[in-house]
């Protein structure tokens, strides 16, 4: 398989499982020789809830990258020192979506995720992301629980 996976990406969201998915995704990151790609998804829901507050779409942005910082920062000094490669991508719009995005133009990529992020209501309403991402994304995905 590793001749096949060229990158790891685990979707963060400050969560205990995705912490325990980056984890995982480092081990396996090490172990393959590839590079480990955090994925932060500011969720849509947030930007339209933000915008009704009457915020500027820069003001959004920021925000944005302000929630998604935090998480990156939370998961790495989780990690710790490492060897891996260890990149940050950040985006805007439903977690599922853009995690399904990121797999349809190239297939080398492994994702790694947490069965279950911050929010059960958002659960309950929209259903599981991972559940989502597992039926719909063109890459392998290893789910952590």
């Amino acid at each position: 398989m590793s001749e096949h996976v060229k990158e790891i990406l685990v979707p963060i969201d400050g969560s205990e499982n995705s912490i325990r998915a980056a984890r995982f995704g480092l081990e396996m990151a090490d172990a393959m020789s590839v590079p480990l790609r955090l994925f932060y998804v500011f969720p849509a829901a947030s930007v339209e809830i933000i915008g009704m507050a009457g915020m500027s779409r820069a003001d959004i942005d920021q925000a944005a990258q302000a929630s998604a910082q935090r998480a990156f920062d939370s998961i790495r000094k989780e990690l710790g020192e490492t060897s891996v490669e260890i990149d940050q991508e950040t985006s805007i719009g439903d977690p599922a979506e853009e995690i399904i995005r990121y797999t349809e133009d190239d297939h080398s990529v492994l994702v790694v995720m947490g069965r279950r992020g911050l929010s059960r209501m958002q659960t309950l309403l929209m259903g599981s992301v991972s559940d989502k991402v597992s039926r719909h994304a063109r890459s392998p995905i290893t789910i952590v629980t």
